[in-house]
């Protein structure tokens, strides 16, 4: 039985993936995002401003899939505290926080679309 040998191209792809990872693994705000659940809720708080719409405190504190609920609070405020999300009143209740991705957010977002760019070409 006669095994294929892997392409010289595919690994090199991968060595290539693993160092520009890497470097984004080496970025100040790469220790938050390994938390568990914590990219996870950022990527639904960016989600949401992405489609126009934002979603208030309550309503993740209840999202069963990102965890319990102090888990949430506790990471919404280390999120907070890290720069990546800010608080925004509603316009219709001022008791409502809307949670939104601040511009440091979305520029570490895109400095991982860079890296999957890159990969892709």
């Amino acid at each position: 039985m006669s095994r294929k040998k892997p392409k010289k191209e595919l690994i090199d792809l991968y060595l290539r993936f693993r160092w520009l990872l890497g470097g984004l693994n080496d970025l100040p705000s790469a220790e938050l995002l390994k938390v568990p659940a914590t990219e996870a809720l950022l990527t639904e708080i960016v989600q949401a401003w992405r489609q126009g719409e934002s979603r208030s405190i309550n309503v993740l504190l209840a999202h069963e899939g990102l965890g319990h609920p102090n888990t949430i609070r506790r990471r919404i405020d280390q999120l907070r505290v890290a720069g990546f999300i800010e608080f925004q009143g509603d316009a219709a209740d001022s008791r409502i926080k809307r949670v939104i991705p601040t511009e440091q957010a979305l520029r570490h977002l895109a400095r991982y679309a860079a890296v999957i760019r890159e990969i892709s070409k």
